[in-house]
């Protein structure tokens, strides 16, 4: 007598990868990881997060405080790793401005690149 296995289907996954360099700026502090406008995570200084998406169209950004990134609108393709790399425009002599950055130039403090 023959039996019959049932086979689960394979899962298109679509992931993005966010890797916080090291620095001083904000280095004891966890970064917030917003995908479509919800939190889904966050991110310590030196960490690697893997976040696996619900669609292939999304937006991203990251937030500390009231100090947060221009949303980034993403398209990743079935079994895709959007890779991104989070670090902060405070470093060097930046780190004695600081201030200007988080009244007038928020969206500026951090940023959020593709690698």
């Amino acid at each position: 007598m023959l039996s019959t296995i049932k086979l689960k289907p394979i899962m298109n996954k679509r992931q993005i990868e966010i890797t916080r360099i090291k620095q001083y700026a904000n280095k004891v502090r966890a970064i917030g990881i917003y995908i479509d406008n919800k939190k889904v995570d966050t991110i310590r200084d030196g960490e690697t997060k893997k976040i696996e998406l619900d669609s292939e169209d999304n937006e991203i950004y990251v937030k500390i405080d009231w100090c947060k990134t221009k949303p980034l609108k993403i398209i990743t393709k079935e079994n895709e790793t959007a890779r991104f790399e989070l670090g902060s425009n405070l470093s060097g002599w930046k780190l004695l401005i600081g201030i200007y950055y988080v009244i007038f130039n928020s969206s500026e403090y951090l940023y959020l690149r593709r690698k």
